[in-house]
């Protein structure tokens, strides 16, 4: 059991507004691994880059050795956790992530609205249903309501990622 707290694993970081580039100083400084991603994101004529998931990031660290470095570090509003269970993110979709970082997103006016099923049909969610909550930022997100068996959870996806289900 105590050879799990030294393992290092990739785990979900709540970021404070506006400190990322303050937290990857301090995790660098502590030779923490971390990854933010960001998208390219194109709308009409216009390129930007933007975080994928904001407020948030992955740190690779192992729990016993960096667990209140990392959630201490200036900048970091605490790491993700339910209760006293601290979940950990698999390295195959870090790896994943990493490799869809670089895509374009492009944004064009959405075939969806609130109320509606749909299946995500790209990204790491690619497959799951949910029912829209909102459209957000001028019509370039839609806020998910996602059900499993043992939880239900809101998800913040490009609009581009859902398709309506007949």
């Amino acid at each position: 059991m105590e050879d799990i707290l030294y393992e290092k694993k990739w785990y979900i970081v709540a970021l404070k507004p506006r400190k990322e580039k303050v937290v990857f100083a301090q995790l660098d400084r502590i030779g923490v691994e971390y990854f933010y991603p960001v998208a390219k994101i194109k709308k009409g004529k216009l390129l930007k880059e933007e975080p994928l998931f904001p407020g948030y990031m992955f740190a690779k660290f192992s729990i016993a050795e960096n667990f209140n470095n990392v959630r201490f570090a200036r900048g970091v509003r605490d790491i993700v956790r339910f209760g006293k269970n601290i979940p950990f993110v698999d390295d195959g979709f870090i790896e994943v992530l990493k490799e869809k970082v670089g895509d374009v997103i492009e944004f064009g006016k959405p075939a969806v609205s609130e109320g509606e099923l749909v299946r995500i049909k790209e990204g790491p969610f690619r497959g799951l249903i949910g029912q829209i909550l909102s459209v957000k930022r001028g019509d370039e997100r839609v806020v998910l309501l996602l059900k499993s068996a043992s939880l239900s959870s809101k998800v913040e996806l490009p609009v581009s990622f859902v398709e309506k289900i007949s």
